[in-house]
């Protein structure tokens, strides 16, 4: 089932929650809204089910207009993060609550909690009281109720939020597994970047209730269109410059102007790094990428499989990874000059124009 938002806009005391947020979400896709706390993404979703009112816009699934409609007759799912799963009731019991509130007979009833226990990996553990449950466990129960009735649309609230960083890994392979595997539809709203481009098929930049920029993760990450998606997606090195003719100029080197930017020719420019596009050497001629100059290094730290370099350069704090073979060969130190190279770049509208 497809999902259309049109000029969606919710407002608390005043307050723009959801501003004109327009969106086209294909039938089957799992689209992640990726914003920080506050930014609108779980009032989005609640819009979506209609557990909350509009003030403005509609919302279409599969081309019918359910923006007054109540949120039983959408034919959507919900996952909270906190699993919301009733305490008094075993883990079938809570699958099938929705089943048995429609009326579904007994055998259709148990043989949709028997295919989703295995859906899930809990085969065997019907019987079992949430309390006894892992949170990891808790959460897939919770996915089980909300695909029980087998809705057309299935919205995640930060579903892994409150689980640790293993058991969160874990429960992504198993959603995406099970979301195609069924064919769902899907929304999960995060904060968490690396759950953004692990699971989705596309992604949404939301700040402040507005929609900014919508992309796969790759585009998103390597040529993203706005300043904010560049930061809010890992760490990026800006560095102030102006395109002319064929050449990009940051200070006084000058680079090769990436392709498709002409329309950025006279004017300022950020240039977009991301760590592991710049090169390190010793030497300026054992340097395989384009040359910006020479830095110092200020500071190295370990950051697991890859080593995080800070070299100044120019009055700009440059961060570049490394990994440790690469690190040793270089013989990498504090206060050591080093020759900087940019392996890929990315250019994005001057400050000015923003």
């Amino acid at each position: 089932m497809s999902i259309t938002l049109a000029n969606v806009s919710k407002a608390y005391d005043q307050q723009n929650i959801v501003q004109d947020f327009s969106l086209e979400i294909q039938t089957g896709e799992l689209f992640v809204l990726l914003g920080a706390s506050g930014s609108g993404k779980s009032t989005l979703l609640r819009l979506i089910a209609g557990l909350i009112p509009l003030d403005g816009g509609r919302v279409l699934l599969d081309g019918r207009d359910v923006t007054d409609l109540p949120p039983q007759v959408r034919n959507t799912g919900f996952v909270f993060q906190n699993y919301s799963l009733f305490r008094h009731m075993t883990v079938a019991k809570n699958i099938e609550f929705g089943l048995d509130i429609r009326g579904l007979p007994r055998a259709e009833r148990d043989k949709r909690v028997h295919d989703l226990l295995r859906l899930i990996d809990l085969e065997g553990l019907g019987e079992r009281m949430p309390g006894q449950l892992s949170g990891g466990q808790q959460q897939r129960v919770a996915l089980a109720r909300a695909l029980a009735y087998e809705p057309s649309v299935l919205l995640l609230d930060e579903p892994f939020g409150a689980l640790d960083v293993k058991i969160r890994a874990q429960l992504r392979q198993n959603l995406r597994k099970i979301q195609q595997e069924l064919g769902v539809t899907a929304i999960l709203v995060t904060h968490d970047q690396d759950e953004a481009f692990e699971l989705a098929d596309r992604i949404g930049i939301i700040d402040h209730g507005r929609l900014l920029e919508v992309g796969t993760p790759n585009t998103l990450y390597r040529r993203p269109k706005t300043r904010f998606a560049a930061t809010f997606l890992g760490a990026a090195n800006l560095l102030e410059g102006r395109r002319n003719g064929t050449k990009v100029y940051v200070g006084k080197t000058a680079l090769t102007a990436p392709p498709n930017t002409e329309h950025l020719s006279g004017l300022p420019i950020e240039l977009l790094v991301r760590p592991e596009e710049i090169e390190l050497a010793r030497y300026p001629e054992t340097l395989r990428a384009e040359s910006i100059g020479r830095g110092v290094v200020r500071r190295v730290e370990f950051a697991g499989s890859l080593e995080r370099v800070t070299v100044q350069l120019n009055g700009h704090h440059l961060q570049a990874l490394l990994t440790p073979s690469e690190a040793r060969t270089l013989g990498i130190q504090v206060e050591h000059e080093v020759w900087v190279g940019l392996r890929d770049y990315h250019l994005l509208p001057g400050a000015e124009q923003h």
